[in-house]
């Protein structure tokens, strides 16, 4: 089977994780950032990247969700159906998962 897909990337990697950081620093604040992104092949590009809690005292905790920038546009949203609420309440999980652990 082959398969060909012809597409512009008018994004490139760096500039999707650059829109995605951006993204989270207006919406959540500076503990969490992007990690590398993954092109995504569908109806439409993507830049996939995983969204990384890392409070300054503690350090990186985990993946909280992922950010999708389309590779077109630049517009920027969250994957998998869910929403920054759901990214802060993953983050605060972590967080307090990392305080049980520091006070164990």
């Amino acid at each position: 089977m082959r398969i060909e897909v012809s597409s512009e990337v008018n994004i490139s990697a760096f500039a999707a994780r650059q829109l995605a950081n951006q993204y989270l620093l207006h919406r959540i604040g500076d503990q969490v950032g992007a990690l590398e992104p993954e092109l995504v092949v569908g109806e439409r590009l993507f830049w996939r990247l995983p969204v990384q809690y890392a409070p300054s005292l503690l350090g990186p905790l985990g993946i909280v969700g992922h950010l999708l920038v389309d590779a077109q546009s630049g517009e920027v949203v969250i994957d998998d159906e869910r929403n920054i609420n759901s990214l802060i309440d993953s983050a605060e999980v972590l967080y307090e998962r990392a305080a049980l652990s520091a006070g164990a």
